[in-house]
């Protein structure tokens, strides 16, 4: 790694960043070198600088290859737009990362999985995860996702409302191994 991309971070901001993250340092410079070519003068200039997912993509494929990277950049997003900043892409590596407790990245899957930001996940919205997940031509019939949701919901509602709700679903990913693991990728 180049002394310019880690000179861009003092020792202290550094310091801060591993502590409120899941992150190494390591992983953290790794994230700030893939980071500063985006938009390198704009950058240096405003570590705040807000990029466009669009090139955020290219230099992370993880993202741009992921059925859910709308999804995930709307979460993720603190603006709440098409552009991210370089702490919101910490904040997604550190919540993808092997460290991050099995809770709270069920907190963020949950979010994620939420298509229609409801604060619940339906049976439209497993339907909706579905066509990510297999793509919709040919895709599943509609009795197929239908079916799919329906079992899911039978397994996971606790509240027996038709819905998931934020606790249900943290509940139920406990008991799914390989959550932790699917729920994850690097920098």
């Amino acid at each position: 790694m180049g002394a310019k991309e880690s000179s861009l971070l003092s020792a202290e901001q550094l310091e801060d960043y591993a502590e409120l993250t899941y992150l190494t340092k390591w992983e953290i410079l790794l994230i700030m070198e893939k980071f500063l070519p985006l938009e390198p003068d704009e950058i240096r200039k405003d570590l705040h600088r807000r990029i466009p997912n669009r090139k955020i993509m290219e230099a992370f494929p993880q993202l741009k290859f992921n059925p859910f990277r709308d999804r995930i950049f709307e979460v993720f997003s603190s603006g709440g737009d098409t552009r991210c900043s370089f702490e919101d892409v910490l904040d997604l590596f550190s919540v993808m990362s092997d460290r991050c407790p099995h809770r709270v990245k069920a907190a963020w899957a949950f979010r994620v999985f939420d298509v229609d930001n409801d604060r619940q996940i339906s049976a439209d919205d497993i339907v909706a995860l579905c066509d990510r997940l297999v793509g919709t031509d040919p895709g599943l019939h509609r009795d197929e996702k239908a079916c799919i949701a329906e079992v899911i919901l039978e397994e996971m509602d606790l509240q027996k409302n038709g819905s998931l709700g934020e606790f249900d679903f943290i509940h139920a990913i406990a008991k799914v191994p390989e959550f932790h693991h699917s729920f994850s990728f690097r920098p």
